[in-house]
C-alpha cells in the first residue's frame, strides 16, 4: 500500500476540539491533538496502526473522495464540522469538509476507520474523555466500554441512553459473578437522570459489594438515593474549567470575559466584584464569592499559550 498522510481537524459545536493525523503505508501512526485553549493545556495522545486499520483507512479516503458529495459539506447548527487534507505520492492533495456524516455514508465510513486507531479500551485519562465527546458527535462511541483492568471497569459513554439499556444489561449478564467491578460514571454527562432506565441496576445491586461506583462531583448522591452505599462509591473532583477551557465560578457560570480574566489576576477584588456584578445576575455576596473563586483558580492554573 502506498504512504498516505491524512490530517482532521473537528469543531464540534459544544465541546473542545482536536485534530488527528494518521501517517504511514504498511503501517503507520495515530496522533490525537488539542491546542491549549484558556486554562486547559495542549494534549498530544499517539497510538501505532495496524495493517488492516490502515489498509481501511487508506480505502475509506478513496472512497469517499470518489464519490463526493457536495451536501458533505453543508454545515449546520447543532453537530461538528470536520476539515481534512489526503496526501499520497502521485495523488495531489486533497482537500475536504464535512459536517456530522451519517452513518451509511462513504465520509462516516471513513471516519469510522479513522477512530478504528482509537480503541476506546485503548485511551485513557484527558484523551479518553476528548475523544469520547468527538466520537459521540458521530455516533461512533459505544455506550459502554469495558477496560481489563482489575477490578474490571465498565466506563458508561457521556451521552448513553436509555435505548442503549438493552446493549448494557446483555453485557452485564455476561460477567462472571465472581469479579469485582467498578462502574465508572465519571465521564456520563447526567448521572441524576434516568440511571435506572440506562443501567441494570438490579443486576448490579445483587453484586453488591463487589461493585464500585466512580462518579464525578457530587453526583454520588443519586446512587445513594438507589440504596448504594456511600462507602461503595469514589469521587472524582474536576477543575472548575469548561469544555472551551474557561473557568467556571459558582459553579455554573462560565468567565469568558478579557475583563474579567485581567482583573482576577491583578488581584483587583473589589473592581471584579462590581464587573461580575454587571456580567452576570449575582448579588454582592455572591459576586464575592465568585470574585474570590476567580482569583483562585487563575492562581492555581495557569492561562495556556495558543
Amino acid at each position: 500500500m502506498p504512504y498516505f498522510d491524512l490530517r482532521l481537524g473537528f469543531a464540534p459545536s459544544f465541546h473542545r476540539g482536536g485534530s488527528i493525523r494518521v501517517e504511514g503505508d504498511v503501517t503507520g501512526l495515530a496522533t490525537f491533538e488539542a491546542r491549549p485553549t484558556g486554562l486547559l493545556p495542549r494534549l498530544v495522545f499517539t497510538l501505532p496502526v495496524d495493517a488492516c486499520v490502515m489498509a481501511a483507512i487508506h480505502a475509506g479516503c478513496s472512497a469517499m473522495l470518489a464519490g463526493w458529495d457536495d451536501r458533505w459539506s453543508e454545515s449546520g447548527c447543532d453537530g461538528m464540522s470536520t476539515g481534512g487534507t489526503f496526501a499520497s505520492p502521485g495523488v495531489e492533495p486533497r482537500n475536504f469538509s464535512l459536517w456530522s456524516p451519517v452513518p451509511g455514508s462513504a465520509a462516516h465510513a471513513m471516519l469510522r476507520a479513522v477512530f478504528d486507531c482509537f480503541p476506546p479500551e485503548r485511551c485513557g485519562g484527558a484523551a479518553e474523555e476528548l475523544l469520547e465527546s468527538i466520537r459521540s458527535y458521530l455516533d461512533l462511541q459505544p455506550p459502554v466500554t469495558w477496560y481489563d483492568e482489575v477490578p474490571l471497569r465498565l466506563r458508561l459513554a457521556p451521552w448513553a441512553h436509555r435505548n442503549d439499556a438493552n446493549e448494557i444489561e446483555t453485557r452485564v449478564r455476561a460477567l462472571s459473578d465472581h469479579c469485582n467491578l467498578v462502574v465508572d460514571l465519571s465521564g456520563f454527562e447526567r448521572p441524576s437522570r434516568g440511571l435506572a432506565q440506562i443501567l441494570p441496576m438490579h443486576l448490579l445491586l445483587k453484586r453488591n459489594p463487589a461493585v464500585h461506583w466512580r462518579v464525578q462531583g457530587k453526583a454520588g448522591e443519586a446512587l445513594i438515593a438507589y440504596g448504594i452505599a456511600a462507602s461503595a462509591i469514589s469521587a472524582i473532583e474536576r477543575a472548575p474549567i469548561s469544555e472551551e477551557g474557561h473557568p467556571v465560578v459558582l459553579g455554573g457560570y462560565v468567565v469568558s470575559s478579557p475583563e474579567l480574566i485581567a482583573l482576577a489576576q491583578n488581584g483587583a477584588r473589589l473592581a471584579l466584584v462590581s464587573a461580575l456584578r454587571r456580567k452576570f445576575p449575582m448579588t454582592v455576596l455572591e459576586g464575592a464569592k465568585a470574585a474570590a473563586e476567580l482569583i483562585d483558580i487563575l492562581n492555581t492554573y495557569q492561562i495556556q499559550a495558543d
